[in-house]
């Protein structure tokens, strides 16, 4: 009869041992399970950081050549000006080689204006009216339109207007300057300055998404007011 109890204590043993083993077993599958769930979703956020971070950078290197276009454009204005100075003493002419002396820059218009890098050249920057034609915006980027201020790369990865050029590369940038007058309200009253221009620079480009950027500043007959 001991021996009989003996071998039920024992089977009773062997069968906690058993199942024991079964649980620690199950446990470890679950265990693993979980830090698989863990490890994925440590891999998705240093995915998503990195995915992320690229994408500023992208944004940020973009928004710098956006930023030295709308200033190159304010500086050409500027040596427009002073090199007018120059050749026939009048601040707002457009294209100073030009015989015509009543081209000058129009409030409320759009233009282009660019460095002009050929020989024949007599004033080395050159401004185009495209008021007439003019639109902007991101469903507008493959129209004529806005493909006409649409910028280039040139074989010196000089920027140009001129895309038709065999060699020339066209980028994802647009701009173009326009002129309003300078304003101020006194006592409620609005006033103009007269011999001024605020001059709008703006840079569009459609890198991953429609972006803009726009730099103002005021040019005058300083040498007259």
């Amino acid at each position: 009869m001991k021996k009989n109890i003996k071998i039920t204590d024992n089977l009773d043993k062997m069968n906690k041992i058993v199942k024991s083993g079964q649980n620690h077993h199950a446990f470890s599958i679950i265990e693993i399970l979980v830090w698989i769930f863990i490890f994925s979703l440590w891999i998705v956020s240093v995915f998503a950081i990195i995915s992320s971070t690229l994408r500023v950078n992208d944004y940020n290197e973009n928004y710098i050549i956006a930023v030295n276009l709308a200033n190159e454009q304010i500086e050409l204005v500027r040596n427009i000006r002073d090199s007018n100075y120059t050749k026939i003493k009048k601040f707002n002419q457009i294209n100073p080689s030009s015989e015509d002396y009543d081209i000058v820059f129009n409030y409320d218009s759009k233009y282009k204006i660019e460095n002009d890098y050929s020989n024949t050249s007599a004033f080395p920057i050159e401004m185009t009216d495209i008021t007439s034609w003019f639109e902007e915006w991101n469903t507008k980027l493959n129209w004529l339109s806005m493909l006409g201020y649409n910028i280039c790369l040139d074989s010196l990865n000089r920027y140009t207007y001129d895309c038709s050029t065999s060699g020339n590369k066209r980028t994802k940038f647009y701009k173009y300057i326009s002129f309003q007058k300078v304003e101020y309200v006194d006592w409620l009253v609005t006033k103009t300055i007269d011999d001024s221009y605020l001059v709008k620079s703006k840079v569009i480009w459609y890198i991953n998404w429609y972006h803009e950027f726009e730099l103002k500043s005021i040019i005058a007959d300083w040498k007259r007011m």
